[in-house]
């Protein structure tokens, strides 16, 4: 399993970089000002996101065929509470400037685009479809934490409180509503002419937020990384929780579905979708959060297939 795992993590990491990097070169080079970033920022979580999830759960969540769907959301928001009260234990009594960003970072990973992507190249024979069902259902729970903590986290110096109308922002709403359709209506209930559109413009989701990516990081400092803080994320997001999250499972005794989606998602980087809303909502510590996602995502060619490879010793 090992050599495989490893392909494929660095494959899937090498393209999220060669997607970024174009995003990198347009704002670099002049062609993408600020001003437009930020419209594609906007177009991203106003439009393109809402709908490549809704189109995700209406094509792949079927109720029907997995009884026990909802543990699979359950897997991502208990990685991302569990990273979240791991970090404020060891940030308790300990002021930090970057406190809520680097809580955002810990925590939250990358949920979709490479898990799926290890999936599609892991010899997994039966197993395949799904495990990519499941994966897709899992991603219920990390956006959900993502556009309300998330968002919430990445605003909280903009305001002392909680500000409920940032929470319940689009990508929510059109989760929510394609969750109650496929659970009330069943998953057919909306005709492939109102789909299909839907899809084309939900697949630019992708591809818009890696040039948003790469031209914040144009826009970012790599040459001031505040390391401390920076290794600080590295360390708990690709070692801590995926060695936790193992000696978890070892001791559970889990169904091997669910052992298997919650290891994969445990190793995951930082989400890149966490720059797309630092951009969208204007957050202060904008470089921090964008050198947290680019050191992760380098260094989880590394982590990946190490604890994949651990797992599939420990659980074969």
């Amino acid at each position: 399993m090992f050599p495989i795992t490893f392909q494929t993590s660095a494959i899937a990491v090498a393209q999220i970089c060669a997607m970024g990097s174009l995003g990198f070169y347009l704002v670099r080079s002049g062609i993408i000002q600020e001003s437009g970033l930020k419209l594609l920022s906007f177009l991203s979580v106003n439009v393109f996101f809402p709908l490549f999830i809704f189109n995700q759960i209406i094509r792949n969540f079927d109720p029907a065929s997995m009884p026990f769907w909802w543990g699979f959301p359950l897997i991502n928001i208990s990685l991302i509470l569990g990273g979240m009260l791991l970090v404020l234990l060891i940030m308790f009594g300990r002021k930090n400037p970057l406190r809520d960003e680097f809580l955002a970072v810990s925590s939250m990973h990358n949920a979709g685009y490479i898990p799926i992507l290890l999936i599609m190249s892991l010899p997994l024979g039966a197993w395949g479809a799904q495990l990519y069902s499941c994966v897709i259902i899992s991603i219920i729970g990390f956006d959900t934490c993502l556009w309300s903590l998330g968002v919430w986290l990445l605003t909280r110096g903009q305001s002392p409180h909680m500000d409920l109308r940032r929470m319940i922002n689009p990508p929510l709403i059109s989760m929510s509503a394609a969750l109650i359709i496929v659970l009330v209506f069943g998953q057919g209930f909306v005709p492939e002419l109102v789909l299909k559109p839907i899809k084309i413009l939900g697949d630019a989701a992708m591809a818009v937020a890696m040039i948003v990516i790469g031209g914040n990081l144009s826009l970012s400092s790599l040459a001031r990384v505040n390391y401390f803080q920076v290794s600080g994320v590295v360390l708990i997001k690709l070692i801590v929780i995926p060695l936790l999250t193992l000696i978890a499972l070892f001791f559970l005794k889990l169904n091997p579905m669910i052992s298997l989606v919650a290891i994969i998602q445990a190793c995951m980087p930082s989400s890149i979708t966490l720059s797309i809303i630092g951009r969208n909502y204007e957050t202060k510590n904008q470089d921090f959060v964008n050198q947290s996602i680019f050191f992760t995502h380098i260094l989880s060619m590394i982590t990946i297939p190490i604890f994949l490879g651990l797992y599939g010793k420990l659980f074969q």
